[in-house]
């Protein structure tokens, strides 16, 4: 017997009220706003672990301090890994204790997300050791990632993102527990519209890309401390197969970190602007730019600024010329070079929003883009893997070779000829 055919027998009352069909509508509601959103599932051979920590740099001040207080920059991150979990081990919340408020920011229920990673279970045992990715988000949390993370894991991947502290809206959460909330120099300005000049806000975001590529380098020697400790993960990092990717100005830092730290083999940018000097001198290493649609980077600026994408024309040539120039530099000059644009994909799809029960006044659902979640998941997922298979463990990667039939979203083209603006513009 179908459900709602259930609940109007127990309800013949509100079912003569207002009728089978008005109620039938009503019980959908009810049940879609009370059922889980499952993450997909992860697809490679291995389950999944997650752990978190908290570590404290202390060769560096906290940038984001309050004026006239000077202390050392304390970090924390999460890691997701090959696991062999226990009989019975069930995963753990989407969002721990802390990160829950984050949720209550982008308007969704957290709890009725359903994640697949188990805290804190053993490391597979079938290989010594694990390449490892770190990575850099931007405005969201690291744990709003975990569907690309977990299914990077399952492929025999070891992911570890840093949490920037004071970045993720409205709070940050340490592994212990503490919380810090958001200070707006930690994004450059970059929610809003700018009404500085262009020339201040490359400054502000360019040393807002400088704090977190130091902070993904921290967050690798802290990976060899764990690598030479004795606890979970030590010994099963693969650290001479380390690569990087990041979102947003999370992929400008971590292309940051590849060009100054020679640990750094592969690199992956997911819909970065470039702001630093890396989209000048170029990067020749390994390096896959993955872009959502951006049609202010190809109407023409006029447009753009009615849309309110920016706030004059010249600003927007400027940024035009900053950002799509800078794509294509690192493009050229990477060893090798890929440049991905996925069709229908906005700038929050790289994130797990697609995939979560969002609310409509969330604002992350406006930078989603047409892409069904969990087809922006398959796509992005394939890509960055096939990427990193093939430059961090010598791997068969056809994916990367040229258009395919099974991703018809996938456009590979330099970034100029995705950005080519209009005529007229």
């Amino acid at each position: 017997m179908r459900a709602s055919t259930r609940f109007h027998q127990r309800h013949p009352v509100l079912t003569a009220v207002l009728g089978a069909s008005a109620l039938t509508w009503l019980f959908q509601r009810l049940r879609a706003r009370l059922s889980p959103a499952i993450l997909p599932e992860p697809t490679g051979p291995y389950d999944v672990g997650r752990v978190a920590f908290d570590w404290v740099d202390a060769h560096r001040d906290e940038p984001y301090a309050r004026h006239g207080h000077r202390r050392p920059r304390e970090l924390s991150a999460w890691l997701w890994y090959p696991a062999e979990p226990e009989a019975g081990a069930k995963p753990g919340p989407y969002l721990p204790a802390g990160w829950r408020l984050t949720s209550l920011f982008w308007h969704f229920q957290g709890s009725r997300v359903r994640a697949h990673a188990v805290p804190g279970a053993p490391v597979a045992r079938p290989r010594a050791r694990y390449p490892v990715l770190v990575f850099s988000p931007a405005g969201f949390p690291p744990l709003y990632y975990s569907s690309l993370f977990e299914e990077l894991a399952s492929h025999g991947y070891i992911v570890a993102a840093v949490s920037h502290t004071y970045e993720a809206l409205p709070v940050s959460a340490f592994a212990d527990g503490r919380l810090r909330l958001f200070r707006p120099a930690s994004v450059g300005g970059a929610l809003k519209v700018s009404r500085a000049s262009h020339e201040e806000d490359v400054r502000a975001r360019a040393s807002v890309v400088d704090v977190k590529a130091e902070d993904l380098r921290s967050l690798v020697d802290e990976l060899e401390r764990l690598q030479a400790g004795s606890g979970l993960l030590a010994g099963r990092m693969d650290l001479e197969r380390l690569g990087a990717f990041g979102h947003s100005m999370g992929g400008n830092a971590a292309m940051e970190l590849c060009a100054r730290d020679a640990r750094c083999r592969a690199v992956a940018n997911l819909d970065g602007g470039v702001w630093s000097t890396v989209g000048q001198e170029g990067l020749p290493k390994p390096l896959m730019e993955l872009f959502a649609e951006h049609p202010e980077y190809v109407r023409p600026c006029d447009e753009s600024v009615s849309q309110k994408a920016f706030a004059s024309v010249e600003y927007c040539e400027a940024n035009r010329e900053l950002a799509v120039g800078g794509w294509q530099r690192l493009y050229a000059r990477a060893r090798p070079g890929y440049s991905i644009q996925i069709r229908g994909a906005g700038h929050a799809s790289f994130t797990d929003c697609g995939l979560l029960p969002l609310k409509r006044r969330s604002l992350a659902r406006r930078a989603l883009g047409t892409i069904d979640g969990r087809r922006m998941w398959r796509v992005l997922s394939d890509y960055l893997r096939a990427f990193f298979d093939r430059h961090l463990q010598e791997a068969p990667a056809p994916l990367l070779d040229g258009a395919s039939p099974f991703y018809p979203e996938g456009v590979l083209a330099p970034p100029e000829a995705l950005f080519s603006p209009a005529p007229g513009s």
